[in-house]
């Protein structure tokens, strides 16, 4: 669920047809980049006039920014539901520095089917909030065997029993703001596997380690978002040494990189997620050693 706002210029004869990406940037306080397709943000990049932007002192679940129909006078712009309260404020930053660009502009919600002005817009923000609240609410009261998956800004989020019961009845966003911020704001490497087809075609998984890189890694290996894949018939490990810039030969079996890490001090990090310490050259040269590649 997302709240989508179509921008137009209004001009009459000179309608506005570019935007200042740069300026738009500083003056909302924001920082971009791109997802992969993984869902996993590419930072500094955009695609194809896209781009996701969000607060880096307040990292929430990212505004989606489409400028591909600037040419004729139209940004649209949308933040996912729910969100965080400073994401809604920062929506709505950006729609009003849109405007100043444009210089006159109208906007359209798509999901309302409703005209807003930007001072209607701002008006409404204690009802977004409420209703992104509500959708917190909702979402994390579903059958507890389905999984509750949110697409952050930087990574996807695999909500967790703890958090679902915490958000069930949670009466603001105050919580999920600070949490999802925290999980972001951090020197983590979110391991998305490399898919390939084999001659029967089956689909495999390979996942890479590197030294020296705290990591999450998914304790089952199909638990993955992916734009064109959905399934996958195996998974494996390989392992980079950073310190060497080498690949270590051969792939091994990712059950048993899972008991290993979980030796090596891995601890759950969501639902789906370990967050693995550091692994040295040495520890991975003893897992290498210590199975057989596959």
């Amino acid at each position: 669920m997302a709240f989508t706002l179509k921008i137009q210029s209004k001009g009459l004869f000179n309608k506005a047809k570019a935007i200042d990406f740069g300026a738009l940037l500083r003056e909302c306080k924001l920082q971009h980049g791109s997802y992969n397709d993984f869902y996993v943000m590419d930072m500094g990049k955009s695609n194809n006039g896209t781009a996701i932007l969000y607060n880096p002192a307040r990292i929430g679940r990212g505004i989606f920014f489409d400028a591909r129909n600037v040419g004729k006078g139209e940004i649209t712009v949308n933040y996912n539901i729910p969100t965080t309260a400073t994401e809604i404020q920062d929506f709505v930053n950006v729609v009003k520095e849109v405007e100043r660009q444009f210089g006159k502009a109208s906007f359209h919600c798509e999901e309302e089917n409703k005209e807003y002005t930007t001072a209607s817009l701002e008006s409404a923000i204690p009802q977004m909030i409420e209703f992104s609240t509500q959708k917190l609410n909702e979402g994390c009261a579903k059958n507890d065997s389905m999984k509750y998956i949110l697409t952050l800004a930087m990574f996807p989020w695999y909500v967790d029993d703890e958090h679902r019961e915490k958000y069930k009845t949670c009466t603001s966003l105050d919580d999920f703001e600070a949490t999802i911020h925290a999980m972001q704001n951090t020197d983590l490497y979110y391991a998305k596997p490399s898919l390939f087809k084999d001659k029967s075609n089956k689909i495999l998984a390979f996942y890479t380690l590197t030294s020296n890189c705290e990591s999450l890694f998914p304790a089952n290996p199909r638990n993955f978002l992916n734009m064109n894949v959905q399934s996958i018939d195996k998974a494996f490990i390989r392992f980079f040494i950073f310190e060497e810039k080498k690949v270590v030969d051969g792939h091994y079996s990712y059950r048993q990189f899972i008991e290993f890490v979980k030796q090596k001090g891995a601890t759950q990090f969501d639902a789906e997620r370990l967050r693995v310490p550091e692994i040295s050259k040495e520890e991975i040269m003893e897992f290498v050693n210590s199975v057989s590649q596959e």
